[in-house]
């Protein structure tokens, strides 16, 4: 067996002040450790070469021991609005507008909790409890739950309750992308960061995650008002679409005309025109969709093949609505040349399944249908179905997606050995 390889290490003395430099399994670079102002500093020096290592290191050395002597605080780093104001600058505009707002909200809120002058370096176990403490106790709100001076309610808005333990995971793992982007992020030959502060703290997450699976019932009750709700038949067809193909309302609202491909030239001219093995085609029957990578959540192109319910569904689409070229297939009531959003979609789901008698699902509204999709196909290879439906692997699928059978769960404890 071969021996592990040491690693190498090395004490280092300048100006009075002790520094090692050593070299880490899992990085390429040579980094430092530091005492610097009672804490223990440690850094990436940013080179591989060890040579230029001490030299660097040596460096920094000398700035710590004219800190000693000034007062000067070399090792200060960031604050938390200055990787902020980095991150609006430079990430936020790539974005798209619905993640630009949550990034707004996000900033908002740990500002308010720790304030734009706290070290980046500085966040630990504390902060972090601070903040979970002040969102709880609802002295830290988004933006859209603040009340107004006279301490009504914002138009539209609703009461803030204290947040579940899921809702905190998602703004520590948004705050940790942020951090991860900074120490991805150079400016003039530095990171910004040299490490992501989370990356040794806890944060509350969800035991009991709420992933409602909707009933075939509730789809075939929810048909019945869809009209109502939507008479040009967006609405129906976007919600057959959710049940049948199994995938995200935003990859489905995002449709053009020109990814309906319902003849066998034009799968073949989609399957030529992606790479892709043109002998695909005989498994498209009843024709494909194209599922655009720009409007996949994994960034991601599919070819799929449709069910005869999916096409029974746009076939009565289009004779109803009749779309040619490069348009959008479900257009905006407002922006008809824009595509309509999953917002507005959801919204008006959740109106017909009102009219129709049914009770709100607890966090979902097409979703759930992506999940009895993939529930419902269980008993086939998981990376046939995580294809069909647009997962990037299997385990998310099984994890989020497929819901325990309670047919087979009694089974199982019904079952003697």
């Amino acid at each position: 067996m071969a021996k592990r390889k040491k690693s190498w290490s090395k004490n280092l003395e300048e100006a009075g002040v002790r520094i090692r430099i050593y070299e880490r399994p899992t990085s390429s670079a040579v980094w430092y450790s530091i005492v610097a102002e009672g804490r223990k500093v440690r850094r990436s020096l940013e080179t591989s070469d060890r040579q230029l290592a001490q030299e660097r290191a040596r460096a920094i050395a000398q700035g710590v021991a004219r800190e000693r002597i000034s007062g000067a605080d070399v090792h200060r780093g960031l604050t938390l609005g200055q990787v902020f104001a980095a991150y609006r600058r430079h990430h936020v505009p790539t974005l798209e507008p619905y993640r630009q707002s949550y990034a707004r909200r996000y900033v908002e809120m740990f500002t308010a909790a720790w304030g734009p002058d706290l070290l980046v370096a500085d966040v630990d176990q504390s902060r972090v409890d601070l903040y979970v403490s002040g969102r709880r106790s609802l002295q830290v709100l988004p933006p859209g739950l603040k009340p107004r001076e006279d301490g009504k309610l914002r138009r539209g808005g609703r009461e803030a309750k204290p947040p579940r333990d899921g809702t905190l995971h998602s703004d520590f793992v948004w705050l940790s992308s942020v951090f991860n982007w900074a120490c991805g992020r150079k400016e003039g030959g530095r990171r910004l960061l040299a490490e992501n502060p989370l990356r040794d703290v806890t944060w509350p997450k969800e035991q009991n995650v709420r992933r409602p699976v909707a009933r075939h019932e509730r789809f075939v009750e929810t048909m019945k008002h869809v009209e109502a709700v939507d008479p040009v038949g967006r609405l129906a067809c976007i919600l057959e679409l959710a049940r049948w193909t199994g995938r995200r309302e935003s990859a489905i609202c995002g449709l053009r005309a020109s990814d309906l491909l319902l003849s066998e030239g034009r799968v073949l001219e989609a399957l030529a025109g992606a790479g892709m093995d043109e002998a695909l085609a005989q498994y498209m029957p009843n024709g494909a969709l194209r599922w655009r990578d720009e409007d996949d959540k994994m960034g991601l192109l599919f070819i799929s093949p449709i069910s005869r319910q999916a096409r029974a569904a746009l076939d009565a689409y289009l004779a109803r609505n009749p779309r040619l070229g490069d348009v959008v297939l479900f257009p905006s009531p407002a922006k008809p040349d824009q595509a309509i959003s999953r917002h507005l979609a959801a919204k008006w789901l959740i109106r017909a399944e009102e009219l129709a008698g049914l009770p709100k699902l607890e966090r979902g509204t097409f979703h759930p249908y992506r999940r009895l999709w993939a529930s419902q196909r269980k008993s086939f290879p998981d990376r046939d179905v995580a294809h069909a439906a647009g997962w990037k692997d299997t385990r998310s699928m099984k994890l989020a997606y497929q819901a325990a059978d309670p047919a087979t769960v009694l089974r199982v404890v019904e079952h003697v050995g």
